[in-house]
């Protein structure tokens, strides 16, 4: 575990020294224990998301089967919710991901809780289709800012060799969200499905709020590098090998749009999201459909998050070991068979469970931890939240698509095998999408020699590295900047890489 290091007389790390001019560096606060406070928000994340995507999005399938008894809709109705849900986020995508950079993830996650829990209690209350889908647009507005995206940008800046492992412990939220499911069923039973819409809006407004309070954008003002690395030794070694700092540098988002790997990742994501959403959607209906009741339903969705638990921090790790882009590869190829094995479940063919969960279930933690890390990996961290909202608007379409096209296979069919079928044959599309992606990783391009380097005789002897000048260099600088094309966040000006034109793809 990383400690932080003993703080001099005005709580900055020994040996680092304050610049002259510029904002002086913030205190550490004193509460902190020893440990590099990017894990506090990696637990803080999977708290949240626990919460927001557990009763959002994982669990809200149990929702289906009583609003379609008590008000008579059909399943293709009610999955339209979903699909608008898709549509806002899509749409959305782009403006929040901006306005994270730009404003800073506390303060939109506060904004998305706050959204949040008025689409729950308007949910509620509905009576008419068109009221269940306005609060349904609510709903995906607090979503898609409450939690997963402000902590997911938060942490890109905090960490990059551990960047796998963070996000697979705030995934662990993701997937501990599938325990929701049998909670809301038994509340369902016990209280109704609106009284538990009301429970659940009361939950988050207690305790997500000061979740959300622990998110800071940099470690920089804290005295750190990325990973924990205090600031001074960090600086030494970047001047020595005469490169930028990786994790405050990054391409632009005009860059990025000129740049065919963005499109492959935003196809294989947009597939990868469409496949789960529909998943999330119909999973409880296939398997009630298949002959299991709901609370066995619903305790095959629990084990299934234990799983992901278990499973999601151990593929961070193994993605930071091995390589991250080809364990997204692996991740489709998974979850295609898993969605084979997933349609053919039934009570008659338990046996099939673990098959289940060893196929689908692993599949679906490695995307969650991958999706977001290789974007940052490939296009640094500098407009992280916003080219993550802009694969998410530019893939919008197959989210809209298949949650409605699984409802009315089924509503036609009486099974979800065809529709699921097809899903399949997506994930594998996705996986061959990542592997035509022949671009250089920003960390690989931060490291490239210069290609034209200067004449032998104008070579001058370079300065000695003291202490002061990096810490000069790393002094913090404007960290929410808009979509322009100036200086990375948090660097010094010049410093920043611009790759050549022949690596731009």
């Amino acid at each position: 575990m990383l400690h932080r290091p003993a703080s001099g007389p005005d709580g900055d790390a020994p040996g680092v020294a304050t610049p002259a001019a510029g904002p002086p560096r913030r205190r550490a606060p004193s509460w902190w224990p020893r440990i590099y406070y990017g894990w506090y928000m990696a637990t803080a994340g999977a708290a949240s998301n626990f919460l927001v995507l557990g009763i959002t999005v994982f669990g809200f399938g149990v929702f289906i089967p009583p609003l379609r008894d008590e008000l008579g809709w059909t399943i293709a109705q009610i999955s339209i919710a979903f699909s608008l849900r898709s549509f806002e986020n899509g749409l959305l995508a782009p403006f929040t991901g901006f306005m994270v950079d730009r404003l800073g993830a506390r303060r939109m996650a506060f904004t998305g809780l706050f959204a949040l829990v008025i689409g729950l209690l308007l949910f509620s209350q509905s009576r008419t289709i068109w009221a269940f889908y306005g609060a349904s647009l609510v709903m995906a507005f607090g979503q898609s800012l409450g939690s997963f995206t402000p902590f997911s940008a938060a942490l890109m800046n905090w960490f990059t060799r551990q960047r796998g492992r963070a996000m697979g412990l705030v995934s662990t939220g993701n997937g501990a969200g599938g325990l929701a499911a049998p909670v809301l069923a038994t509340m369902i039973v016990l209280i109704g499905w609106r009284e538990t819409a009301i429970a659940s809006a009361l939950v988050i407004a207690l305790i997500g709020f000061p979740l959300a309070m622990t998110l800071r954008d940099r470690p920089e003002p804290y005295g750190y590098a990325p990973d924990g690395v205090p600031l001074d030794q960090a600086a030494r070694q970047r001047a020595a090998r005469g490169t930028p700092a990786a994790g405050l540098s990054g391409m632009s988002v005009g860059e990025v749009l000129r740049t065919p790997a963005f499109y492959l990742l935003a196809m294989s994501s947009g597939l990868g999201g469409a496949i789960l959403g529909t998943w999330i959607v119909h999973q409880i209906p296939h398997l009630e459909a298949t002959g299991f009741s709901l609370q066995a339903a619903a305790s095959i969705a629990g084990f299934y998050a234990l799983f992901q638990i278990a499973m999601r921090y151990v593929l961070g790790w193994v993605g930071d070991t091995v390589g991250r882009r080809p364990m997204l590869v692996a991740s489709f190829v998974l979850i295609g068979i898993g969605l084979l094995v997933f349609s053919r479940l039934n009570p008659g063919q338990v046996w099939l469970i673990p098959v289940y969960y060893l196929t689908f279930a692993t599949g679906h933690a490695t995307f969650v931890v991958m999706s977001q890390t290789v974007v940052a990996d490939y296009f640094g961290t500098r407009r992280f939240a916003t080219i993550r909202g802009l694969a998410q608007s530019t893939a919008m379409p197959l989210g809209i698509v298949g949650p409605v096209f699984a409802g009315w296979m089924f509503d036609r069919t009486g099974s979800y095998e065809i529709a699921l079928t097809v899903l399949s044959s997506c994930a594998i599309f996705a996986a061959i999408c990542i592997l035509l992606i022949r671009r250089p990783q920003w960390g690989e391009l931060a490291t490239t020699p210069a290609l034209s380097p200067a004449p032998a005789a104008s070579v001058v002897p370079a300065a000695p590295v003291t202490a002061a000048a990096p810490a000069a260099a790393m002094s913090p600088q404007s960290t929410h900047r808009g979509m322009g094309e100036g200086e990375p966040d948090g660097a010094a000006p010049g410093r920043a890489y611009e790759p050549p034109a022949s690596v731009q793809r």
